[in-house]
């Protein structure tokens, strides 16, 4: 467990050294380069800049074309034709050199690119196209139910014709106003209906006052033909655009087989922009270059020599970082710990002189999972399935991180469920008969709300001590006096009261009576508590000269208990999700028995439906419990522990060809 040492690095070189230097960087994924204020702001790097993002989005086009080709397809393919080509990572380390050796190749590739944009111009006309003739068909259904065509709706010498929508509800209107010299033709829909009336010209003035009444709308169409023929003719129309968007689809499916290399090719116009960027923060002259940048210190000797080893026209400097320096934060940790990075990378990288708080995390994160979800049954099921994954798909670099994170958490709940006696929400008999738990929580559930809080006031305690060793690692008379008296007096307050705790267990009937030796225990634990609040109380008037401001410091810290205490019933969350995970395994083996002993009189045809009820009631208890056991989890870690001791103000370690999309570089 620990923070990486980092050296800066000041590196002088020819310009035609540079490629070979920043190939090197690159391969070894170690250096971190810092942009200097005397860096020239030129005209042409902006402009490779902006070249290689227009090329890089070309390549983003494709990808995520090609991913819109594999959705349909697949819309309208049977389970076995429909295609699953991997649009995520690629699951493998990749040289440098393949990255070279694709980009070599990318006026080809652009090229093909073209053809793709093509495609993707012809569907989106396409597609414009099937909305007009929807929109269209939705127009003219209304009028379906009438047979004149829309080119005959037109007045004569003795005659007028009125063609358009009134609203349903006043359709009446029309039927029973119509004088006699009149006839008219409904086609009815939900909200309005279309109404053909061919009049004699004589009765113009009154059908319009009719047709006014009603809120008639005349229609606007120019066509020719019928409602049905024309949406008989839209409908061809859409049909055969159907059939060519299916054709060019099908072909556009071809250029799958270059999505390995449009992801790698992708990634090589990020790492040249990367490199575009860095080169550009650098100081330079007309034929020299200066680098500066972090690398660490296990790296030093590696870059140095390789450096050397291809470049005559150099000079490097290490050194230590200045106390006004930043570095970025590199941890390294073993696979238990770095199995739990993500949880505290998703709050904050700590700061280079912080203390790296993964080792607790990860301790904390692993009993407290376990503690929530508490049945072995699901615990082994975790194990098995995550370490089975990862070791099948052989995931690199941190691929596979939070399936490995889940896998230890496996292990967590699998000892957890074991002294609970949990096995997919009940316990076998021969267990229950040898006692081979250590107590069920359904039925002693204050021993499990116990055990929360006492989880609780360990991690608690384990913050307060973390901030106290770093206020005194910090030096200086206040900071080492607020470390030991304040958070130590907390420490010790919390070790008074694991010592007190047997008999307060004892006052709620959680346990028996405590022996004498106990209460030895007990006798010190309430002096060590008192000894322990003291300190805490004490710590108050540290900087204070004014008696009154004193004494508001020791209210403070006296009132600053209530937090504590908050932050403490937290912890019941712990015996919440510990009991749902067993309640609900409970219900479901329950309703699976009621099904083969009351619904089949115990006979074996019942259990082909209770193993399904089976299956899918404890699928869905372990899915909804896992959810809720991670996001629990995580909570406690990131207000109740970190809250006492951890900023996470730092920027993580970004070295050159650090952000690939699609790949892992080989470094």
């Amino acid at each position: 467990m620990a923070i990486t040492k980092m050296r800066k690095v000041s590196l002088v070189a020819h310009n035609c050294e540079r490629n070979k230097i920043l190939r090197i960087f690159l391969k070894n994924g170690c250096m971190e380069f810092v942009p200097s204020e005397k860096a020239p702001d030129t005209a042409s790097m902006q402009k490779r800049i902006e070249e290689l993002e227009s090329k890089r989005f070309k390549v983003a086009f494709a990808l995520s074309f090609l991913k819109d080709v594999v959705k349909e397809i697949n819309l309208n393919a049977s389970k076995k034709e429909k295609l699953s080509p991997e649009f995520k990572k690629e699951n493998r380390l990749i040289p440098y050199e393949e990255f070279v050796d694709v980009a070599k190749d990318e006026v080809e590739y652009l090229s093909k690119i073209g053809g793709m944009e093509k495609y993707n111009t012809r569907l989106t006309d396409m597609k414009s196209e099937q909305t007009r003739i929807d929109a269209a068909i939705e127009q003219l259904s209304v009028y379906r139910e009438i047979a004149l065509p829309f080119g005959c709706v037109r007045d004569t010498k003795t005659s007028v014709a009125y063609l358009g929508v009134v609203p349903t509800e006043k359709v009446g209107i029309v039927r029973d106003k119509l004088p006699s010299l009149a006839e008219a033709e409904f086609s009815a829909s939900d909200k309005v209906t279309a109404v053909l009336i061919l009049a004699h010209r004589s009765c113009r003035e009154f059908v319009e006052e009719i047709l006014q009444e009603a809120e008639f709308v005349r229609a606007s169409f120019t066509l020719s033909g019928s409602a049905k023929e024309e949406i008989d003719g839209l409908q061809s129309k859409k049909e055969a655009l159907k059939k060519e968007r299916k054709r060019i689809v099908e072909d556009a499916a071809n250029f799958l087989t270059l999505l390995p290399q449009l992801k790698i090719l992708y990634d090589y116009y990020e790492m040249e922009i990367e490199k575009v960027k860095a080169i550009g923060g650098c100081e330079q002259t007309g034929k020299t270059i200066l680098m500066e940048g972090w690398v660490p210190q296990d790296k030093e000797k590696k870059v140095r020599e390789e450096i050397e080893k291809v470049c005559t026209r150099v000079e490097m400097e290490f050194r230590d970082p200045t106390d006004d320096e930043i570095p970025p934060t590199c941890t390294k940790n073993n696979k238990f710990i770095s199995a739990f990075d993500g949880i505290t990378d998703m709050f904050g990288a700590p700061s280079y002189r912080e203390r790296d708080p993964k080792l607790f995390v990860a301790l904390y994160y692993f009993l407290i999972f376990g503690f929530m979800l508490g049945d072995a049954g699901y615990g082994l099921l975790m194990t098995i399935a995550c370490f089975v994954f990862t070791s099948v798909k052989k995931t690199v670099k941190n691929s596979g991180q939070m399936m490995i994170m889940f896998g230890f958490c496996g292990i967590s709940t699998f000892i957890w469920g074991a002294l609970f006696g949990g096995w997919f929400g009940t316990i076998p008999a021969f267990m229950q008969n040898l006692h081979l738990y250590w107590f069920q929580p359904l039925e002693e559930p204050l021993i499990m709300f116990a055990l929360a809080l006492g989880v609780g006031l360990l991690q608690i305690a384990t913050g307060f001590a973390l901030h106290g060793v770093a206020l005194i690692e910090q030096g200086g008379i206040k900071n080492i006096l607020m470390g030991v008296l304040k958070d130590f007096g907390w420490v010790v307050l919390i070790i008074g009261v694991f010592f007190f705790s047997p008999s307060l267990l004892a006052f709620l009937g959680i346990i028996g009576d405590v022996t004498p030796a106990v209460s030895t225990l007990v006798e010190v634990g309430k002096y060590t508590a008192l000894v322990g609040a003291g300190m805490m109380l004490i710590s108050g008037v540290i900087g204070k000269k004014n008696p009154v401001k004193a004494v508001g410091g020791i209210l403070g810290n006296a009132y600053g208990a209530v937090n504590v205490v908050s932050d403490l019933l937290s912890y019941s969350r712990l015996f919440g999700l510990g009991l749902t995970s067993g309640v609900i395994g409970y219900v479901v083996n329950m309703l699976a028995t009621i099904i083969v002993n009351t619904f089949f009189k115990g006979l074996w045809v019942g259990w082909i439906i209770a193993v399904p009820v089976l299956l899918i009631g404890h699928t869905f208890n372990l899915a909804i419990n896992l959810l809720g056991a991670y996001v629990h989890d995580s909570r406690l870690q990131y207000i109740e522990f970190f809250g006492r001791f951890y900023e996470g103000t730092g920027h993580a370690f970004k070295p050159l060809g650090s952000s690939g999309k699609y790949t892992y570089l080989d470094n």
